[in-house]
This record gives structure tokens, sequence and C-alpha cells, in this order.
């Protein structure tokens, strides 16, 4: 009898497939602990790295604009300047436009009639359907506050005095109104019957008085509201949001630093610029002498694998600019036309942003639907209040729309070859491991990056058949 062999084959493959998978399961757990070790230091970092990756991607926008300027004739040097120069002309002029813009509304807020906190646009505004409904919540009495005020001995503060002298109301109606919950709603204004009979008009002018007397009250409440606000449901939402808004400062300066740090960043974003312009040409005939690999088979194929990868970068960054920049100029005009304030502005910061898939158009349509929100109060095209705001968040969709089917496709086209889910997948996967804003502005490019390493490595590997010990040749 023979001995059966120890371990026998189906133990050694066994064995082997469990010493497979701890090594896989160790190499996944160092993998996400370099994840998560890199994360942070990105993290850390991105004060630093933001500035200069915008400076990078800039760069390479702006490089065949120099190499077509040395076309004409001019030097390599001369060409840098005038795109330099053209660069922050450009951005120096569209800040001027924001400044003044932001300038006039500060100053807005210094004319009596232009401020919406004051009794008569409260008023006014009372009357509005769902809007004035949200007002009239907002300017009405905290008990609970109130109750406290006057425990502390302190007083409510009376209807402004010329309004007082403009009210045909008794003190005893005026102390009643104080103690109300100050949110009357307004009455709408009867409209005179043609040829009334008698009955009609006596009725009529009874809706007029109870109307006239209605208006008074709603004027006085106002009043009372604006000048006793700290006392209103919406003064105490406001105290709170400050409160918790000093306590996040208080618990977070790292941030704060973290903050200023970037906008500091930033403000080195032309030096930045300058230099990768300069020194483009060096760059590009000397990196591969800077991958840390000696001069081997490996080293070729990986120089490669990152010159292909580097041709999705080029293709993304200069296609995705050129397509923000027509879906801000869509954006801008269709919201001009549509008399949203700041449409002109929002289409310009679209532009900016639009440089980041989706995320960019959610960051503009979210500050636009509360504009459309406030403007829409004065139903402007005959519009409702909500149907005003869905008109912006339609014009939103369309311009989407177009750039889905029509501008991407045919200015950035198949080069990075990415599908819609993928990209929106990548937005969030990348932002969660990056970071913020570093991380949702390479999404795409890393994600293209990682389609190369899988197609040539994985996908298409092409794996030679091999061929027992004993048929092979010699």
């Amino acid at each position: 009898m023979s001995k059966e062999s120890f371990p026998s084959d189906f133990q050694e493959k066994m064995l082997w497939r469990a010493v497979t998978g701890i090594a896989i399961f160790v190499i996944g757990a160092l993998l996400i602990s370099l994840v998560k070790i890199t994360s942070g230091v990105l993290g850390y970092l991105q004060p630093v790295l933001v500035p200069v990756a915008v400076a990078g991607i800039i760069a390479y926008l702006l490089d065949p604009v120099v190499r077509w300027l040395q076309l004409k004739g001019l030097g390599r040097m001369t060409g840098i300047i005038a795109v330099f120069s053209s660069f922050l002309l450009f951005f120096g002029i569209l800040f001027l436009f924001v400044g003044s813009r932001l300038s006039q509304q500060v100053g807005d807020l210094g004319d009596p009639e232009s401020i919406v906190f004051t009794e008569k646009q409260i008023t006014t505004n009372k009357a509005k359907s769902y809007y004035g409904s949200q007002v009239r919540w907002f300017f009405s009495k905290d008990i609970e506050a109130v109750n406290k005020h006057l425990a502390d001995e302190q007083t409510l503060k009376g209807p402004n005095s010329t309004i007082i002298s403009e009210t045909t109301l008794t003190e005893e109606e005026l102390q009643k109104i104080l103690q109300s919950n100050w949110k009357t709603r307004p009455l709408i204004e009867p409209a005179k019957p043609e040829s009334p009979t008698e009955k009609e008009l006596i009725a009529f002018e009874s809706k007029s008085a109870e109307y006239e007397k209605n208006r008074e009250i709603v004027k006085i409440e106002s009043s009372i509201a604006r000048r006793n606000f700290f006392l209103t449901k919406g003064g105490i939402k406001l105290i709170s949001f400050g409160q918790s808004t000093l306590s996040w400062f208080s618990d977070s300066y790292s941030k704060i630093l973290g903050f200023f740090g970037i906008i500091l960043g930033f403000a080195m974003v032309p030096i930045y610029l300058y230099y990768f312009l300069k020194e483009s040409n060096s760059i590009q005939a000397g990196w591969k002498d800077y991958v840390p690999l000696k001069a081997s088979q490996f080293k070729d194929e990986v120089v490669t694998t990152l010159q292909e990868i580097n041709g999705y970068l080029i293709s993304f960054f200069r296609g995705q600019v050129l397509v923000a920049f027509i879906d801000g100029i869509l954006v801008g005009i269709a919201l001009t036309i549509y008399d949203l304030p700041y449409g002109i502005l929002i289409g310009v910061v679209m532009a900016l942003l639009g440089i980041i898939p989706f995320i960019g158009n959610i960051i503009c349509l979210i500050p636009a639907c509360i504009i459309a929100f406030f403007h829409g109060a004065e139903e402007p095209f005959g519009l409702s209040q909500s149907g005003y705001v869905i008109g912006v968040v339609a014009i939103f969709i369309i311009v989407q729309q177009i750039n889905s089917l029509a501008t991407a496709p045919k200015i950035v086209g198949d080069s990075v070859g990415l599908h819609p889910m993928t990209v929106i997948f990548s937005m969030l996967f990348w932002s969660l491991l990056l970071g913020g804003f570093l991380g949702a502005l390479l999404a795409v490019p890393l994600t293209a990056a990682v389609k190369v390493i899988f197609r040539r490595y994985v996908w298409e590997l092409k794996v030679e058949p091999t061929l027992p010990r004993a048929q092979l040749p010699g």
C-alpha cells in the first residue's frame, strides 16, 4: 500500500487559497490605511495644493495660445507676457464688475426705500400669497421671548410716531394690537360695484371701512414688529443662528485658518501660472527624467501610461472649459431675459465653476432659486412665486440638456469616455476621498487615469497560453 501524501492535492489547493485570501485582505487593509493617510495629508495641504492645481489647469488651457502666438512670429517670452497680461486683465474686469454690483447692493442698504426691513415693505409683503404667510410668521410675536423680556422689567416699543399720527385707531385699540400676535392677514381691497343698489352700496362701504381698519392694523403691527424685531420669531431664529455661527467659529479656528490659507494661496495663483507657462517647454522635455525609476522597459511602460493619462487631462480640461463658457453664456442670457436679478453674474460664475461637471451647475442653481423666490413675490410675467422659481430651475435643466446632448459630446466628445453616471459617482467618490474642492476638481481626470490603468493592465491584458512542462519545446 502506498502512503497517501500530505498535504493532499485538495488540501494544498485550499491552503494556497487561504494564504491568497489572507494576502488580499492584508493588501486591502494596507491600501485602505494608505488612502486614509493620503486623504488626511491632502486635506491638511489643501490650502497649498488647490491653488497649484488651479494654476496647473489654467496653464494647460493657455499653453496652446502661447504656442499659437509663437507660430505667428512672437517670441516665447513675449507670447507668455501677452497671454498672462490678457488673463489678468480679463479677471480684473470681471472682479470690477462683480465688485460694482456688490457695492451697489451694499449702498442700497442705506436707502430706506430699498430696504425690505421697513414698515412699508413688511406691510406690502404680508399681502403676498405664500410668501406673505412666511413674512407674517417671520414678524409674528415670540411669546416666550416677550414674557422673558417683560419679566426683566422691560417694556415693548410702540409703533413709529409718524404712523401713530396718521392712524385713526384709539389708544385702547393700539394697546390691544401691541398685545396681539402681530400677524394679522391683510384683506383684499373691495371693488366698488357698477350701478350699485342701496343695499350693495351699504355693504361696499362696510367692507371698505373694514378694509381700511385692517390696513391700519397691519401697518401698526409691522411697525411694532420692526421696532421689537428680536422678540419676533424671525428675530429669535437669527439670534440662534448667530450664536451657532459664533460657536462654530470658536470651535473651528483651524478651519478658519485653513480658509484664509486657501484665500492666500489663491493670491499666489498668478505667480504659479506665470512659472508654469514659462517652464512648460522644459517640463515637457525633461519630466521623464524625474520619474524615480532606472532606465528599463518597466520605466518606458510607466512613461507611456503617464503620457496617455496626460492626453486625457488635456482633452478634458480644454474641452470642459469651453463647454462651461458656453453654458455660462446661455444661462446668463436666459436668466436676464427671464428678468432674474443678477442673471448675468450667475452666468459668469457658472462659466467659472462649470469646469466641475454637474456640481458647478448645482452650486449656481441654489442661489438662483433663492433670488427667484424673493423676486417672485413681485409676480413677474404674472407668474406665482413658486411658478417663477420653477421657471429658473427649468432654464438650468434645459441648458444642462443642451450640454449633455450637444455641446459636451461635440467639444469634449468621447475623449474621456466616461458615462454621465460614472462622472456623478466619481465626483462624490473623489470629493469624499481627497476632501472638498480638490477632489471635485480632479474627479474626472483621476477617474480617467484609473480607466487607463485598468484598460491597459486588466481589461485588455493578453495572457499567453502556457503549456504543460512535458509539452514545452526542447
